[in-house]
């Protein structure tokens, strides 16, 4: 870390920063002669001209601390219109989406995300590990194997499965909070390190109307490409869905009773597992045929994400089968090998890795508006 002395303030500069962001997936950023292109052609900058410019010199410098305390990476949504347009393809949509990885690493305070980004066999091993222990602890711990009808919760005692499901999505929100927590910390300061200090009443007001609705809507993506907005927009309602009949629901989705198609709860699990296995399988060609610039690049967190994504999603579908035509070696199986997923997907993904992104960026928006509302910059929503 150097530091360079003006007039009035102290600019901090880690000669390093350039190296990391191109380890995270800008590899071409570098190209850039700040022609101002990929400013001007995002559908999202509108009057506030600033990214993916200004933060691209400001990795360029070294200058850390300008990032970490921007917004801007979150306001992206990589329509790739950017990096289509750049006379130097130094590719600035990958960029952002390399700084969003970068940030994920900063708000953790466990410091695993940077682990999981930096380092594939650190990624696997993890997976590996807590996939072991929820084997072992299935091995242990489940109840009479009954083989001449399916008694799914008699194999997989709800008291022990529900517990540790409870466990888990306190967990999840404590780290996910805590982070975000610490996200705010860095956002709101000015570009030289002084604090901004925003009204409990206004911190109240603007999040009631900014989070909820770009959390449930992912609206400024219908502004990049509406196609891109749909299919996003069913991956994270699958996803959503998924969670709450796995976690909150589970008493009552793990019975003995046979698989009810008719049932809400079953039409609910049915969405989910069309959603999300067409979110993946539109991510995984687009990923293979790169088709469009934002899936040119794809770090090896995306794919085992993706991986994860599809063997927790096919595994749910082989137990409601297995359970319906009456199998039960097979159904209690299938269901250790899903819960040996689902663990490592929802304890490393949702905290620490890709789906993080969906808690950041609505309150990333709500982090921008509150600052710029603040300091009296420019427009923003």
């Amino acid at each position: 870390m150097q530091t360079l002395v003006g007039a009035e303030t102290i600019t901090m500069i880690n000669p390093r920063f350039p190296n990391t962001i191109m380890k995270l997936g800008a590899e071409k950023f570098y190209r850039c002669f700040n022609c101002g292109n990929c400013t001007a052609i995002c559908p999202l900058t509108q009057d506030r001209a600033a990214y993916p410019r200004k933060l691209i010199r400001y990795a360029v410098m070294g200058l850390e601390d300008r990032v970490t305390s921007s917004a801007d990476p979150w306001l992206c949504y990589f329509c790739g219109e950017c990096s289509d347009y750049c006379p130097r393809d130094a590719d600035p949509g990958s960029f952002m989406m390399a700084l969003r990885r970068y940030l994920t690493t900063k708000y953790d305070w466990t410091g695993l995300s940077r682990l999981l980004y930096l380092s594939k066999k650190v990624e696997v091993i993890a997976i590996a590990f807590i996939a072991a222990i929820v084997g072992l602890l299935i091995s242990l711990l489940h109840g009479p194997v009954v083989l001449d009808k399916v008694e799914l919760e008699t194999f997989a005692p709800i008291h022990i499965v529900d517990t540790a499901g409870l466990a888990v999505f306190f967990i999840l929100a404590a780290i996910l909070l805590t982070n975000i927590y610490r996200m705010y910390r860095f956002i709101m300061r000015d570009e030289y390190g002084k604090r901004i200090k925003i009204p409990f009443t206004m911190l109240l007001s603007y999040f009631i109307k900014t989070v909820p609705i770009h959390f449930f809507t992912q609206i400024k993506l219908r502004l990049c490409k509406a196609s891109n907005w749909i299919n996003h927009l069913l991956t994270v309602y699958g996803y959503a869905a998924a969670f709450i009949l796995f976690v909150p629901l589970l008493r009552i989705t793990q019975t003995n009773e046979p698989f009810l198609f008719v049932h809400p709860l079953s039409i609910l699990g049915i969405f989910s597992t069309i959603a999300l296995l067409y979110g993946a399988s539109v991510a995984i060609r687009g990923r293979i045929k790169k088709t469009q610039p934002m899936w040119a690049y794809s770090h090896p967190t995306d794919w085992m994400f993706l991986i994860l994504l599809v063997a927790t999603v096919v595994t749910g579908i082989l137990v409601g089968i297995f359970r319906t035509i009456g199998l039960p070696l097979p159904t209690y199986i299938t269901y250790s090998i899903h819960l040996m997923i689902v663990a490592p997907f929802l304890l490393l993904e949702v905290p620490f890795a890709k789906w993080a992104h969906l808690a950041y960026r609505p309150f990333a928006i709500y982090f921008a508006l509150l600052k710029e509302k603040v300091t009296g910059g420019g427009r923003f929503v």
